[in-house]
């Protein structure tokens, strides 16, 4: 479909005030380098050799290791992991622009009804959460209500976070919603029934006591239930499946209250009743993954609100191996880390209750940074009075050092560390560096794989060097041609046909033709006109000026290299002749 005028002002304007400099470096440290910025990747695990680059005056950004390019939108798309219209929006949302609504009525149509949908399903999950909560409080299940009150959970508490009850019946719920209006279908969409093989419907939460899952805006999006009566095949806990409104992997269980008590970070637990116990006990930063383990979205939804995060997740090897997953995720997203440890193999909800919110407070305070809990760990698996032990241990501690990219913060606890274990620093350095080295020789390698794949790609597997030469000449003046000045002086005796690939000529027919229409060449317009496969090799293209200061003096040399091979070395054109006689004259005003 056609790009419309008004779109691309809308396209341009975001553009324009989203500058790309400032977007990438909020994901990697950029250095100026000539008139233009680079840094490592953010896109790929770009660790040693910065390979990527961004064009300041032409808002482009091209990486030369993975192969990456385009404009800012581009880069948010791929960073973001959007689509066109997701990665648009964020910045026209970031830069206040107004969006323009394109969709087409048949699109709009199809909209509406999903917005239908879903207001339908949040109206019958809050009919659920009505109906699980008057259950909960009728004398017919005091059983349920008691569950609660033994785990010291005030009516207040109850209140608050819309605990209930499902009955154990196969219909109740179903027959409540029908009665509302809402069908037997819409009701198994919004996740609260189950459909089996004949077609009829059951309700998906029987006998158990009942965890509404609320978002970020209020609306109740899906629910927990924790089973009552223990059923053969029945798992201890169930939870709604992914619905139009509910994704598990992006929601957190109790964010809709601690996003407002996030100021000393969030308290990361791993069950329902952990979270509701520390909110009754004033920790009201308390969250929880809903049924899954800890995402990478719900890092990004945490770091909406706080940059710090303790993890209270249980002792035993499980919650060790949570712990150790969930921390590398917060890295990744730029999260500092600490570790809550309970002793005695409780629960947060257990040691709240026996131990009372001032100790629990005191453990929130001596949360251990995450690279001492990997360490403390790593102790109880040897014998340090064992020299082979002893040599093991340093060199298991040596990897967890290496990962750290602060060498201050490095060195602290390699010296805490020597100390606390009667190591000698030296030998732990060097044991760093050996790791180190070993890791920046298989990035080489790699690099050096890739950046041999990324040549290949760029060049289209050109290996005759003289064809090589006009390739790499003619991306140098489709560059170069951006200059009116240089266009002027070439044009008359090189066309758009004279290149030698479909892409080339294709971006040459686009530069040619905007410049004799009067208009300005807009590198992130040209950049979008192509086909994402492509949006990389026109990006590096038009980004990669090679720092000239005088283009149409640099201009000279490769359009040589591109006549010379059209008329097979041998200028006969007059005007070719004194297209290079020009330059040859430029060349030797400059000598």
């Amino acid at each position: 479909m056609a790009i419309s005028v008004d779109f691309q002002a809308f396209v341009d304007e975001v553009i324009e005030k989203n500058d790309i400099v400032d977007i990438v470096s909020q994901y990697t440290k950029l250095k100026r380098v000539g008139n233009r910025y680079q840094g490592l990747c953010p896109l790929h695990h770009d660790k040693n050799t910065p390979s990527f680059s961004v064009s300041a005056d032409k808002q482009l950004f091209h990486c030369f290791g993975c192969g990456a390019g385009g404009t800012v939108i581009q880069f948010v798309m791929a960073k973001e992991n959007l689509d066109y219209t997701d990665a648009l929006n964020l910045l026209a949302e970031r830069a206040r622009v107004p969006i323009p609504d394109r969709r087409t009525p048949s699109e709009r149509d199809a909209q509406l009804k999903l917005q239908e949908k879903k207001e339908k399903i949040y109206k019958m999950n809050s009919l659920a959460g009505k109906f699980f909560y008057e259950n909960l409080m009728s004398p017919q299940y005091k059983f349920a209500l008691d569950y609660f009150k033994n785990r010291q959970l005030s009516e207040d508490t109850i209140r608050h976070f819309g605990l209930g009850y499902a009955p154990d019946s196969w219909t109740s719920l179903i027959d409540r919603l029908k009665s509302e209006g809402y069908t037997e279908n819409e009701i198994f969409e919004a996740g609260l029934s189950v459909k089996r093989d004949n077609g009829t419907y059951f309700d998906k939460f029987r006998d158990r006591v009942m965890f509404p899952i609320i978002d970020l805006r209020g609306n109740v999006v899906a629910f927990g239930g924790r089973i009552l009566t223990d059923k053969e095949n029945s798992p201890k806990y169930l939870n709604s499946p992914d619905t139009p409104v509910y994704n598990k992997s992006q929601t957190l269980f109790a964010m809709n209250f601690a996003k407002n008590s996030s100021t000393n970070g969030i308290l990361l637990m791993e069950g329902y009743m952990d979270v509701i116990s520390l909110h009754q006990a004033g920790f009201t930063n308390a969250v929880a993954s809903c049924g899954t383990a800890f995402t990478e979205q719900q890092a990004r939804v945490i770091k909406k609100y706080t940059d710090k995060v303790i993890l209270c997740y249980d002792s035993d090897e499980a919650g060790q191996k949570a712990t150790y997953r969930a921390s590398d995720i917060l890295k990744t997203a730029e999260i500092k880390a600490r570790v809550l440890t309970i002793t005695s193999g409780k629960d947060p909800d257990d040691f709240i209750k026996k131990e009372g919110k001032d100790r629990f407070q005191i453990l929130i305070d001596n949360a251990e940074n995450i690279i001492s809990y990997k360490i403390r760990k790593l102790r109880e698996n040897y014998n340090l009075d064992n020299p082979d032990d002893k040599v093991e241990f340093v060199e298991k501690t040596a990897h967890i050092f290496s990962e750290m990219k602060n060498s201050v913060e490095q060195e602290i606890f390699v010296k805490k560390i020597a100390d606390e274990f009667s190591i000698s620093p030296d030998s732990i350095f060097a044991q760093i560096r050996n790791l180190e080295y070993k890791t920046k020789t298989k990035e080489n390698s790699r690099l050096i794989s890739n950046q041999q794949r990324e040549i290949n790609t760029k060049n289209q597997h050109i290996t005759n060097p003289e064809k090589l030469k006009v390739f790499n000449a003619e991306k140098l003046l489709l560059n170069l041609l951006c200059d009116k000045v240089v266009f002027d002086r070439v044009s008359p005796t090189l066309n758009p046909e004279d290149f030698s690939t479909d892409l080339h000529k294709n971006l040459a027919e686009i530069i040619y033709n905007t410049h004799k229409k009067g208009e300005k060449i807009n590198p992130t317009a040209i950049v979008s006109s192509f086909s994402p496969e492509l949006m990389g090799r026109v990006s590096e293209i038009l980004a990669d000026d090679k720092n000239v200061d005088d283009r149409l003096r640099a201009a000279a040399m490769p359009y040589k290299i591109i006549k010379e091979s059209l008329n097979s070395k041998t200028i006969s054109d007059k005007s070719d002749e004194s297209m290079l006689e020009y330059f040859k004259k430029l060349k030797e005003e400059k000598q």
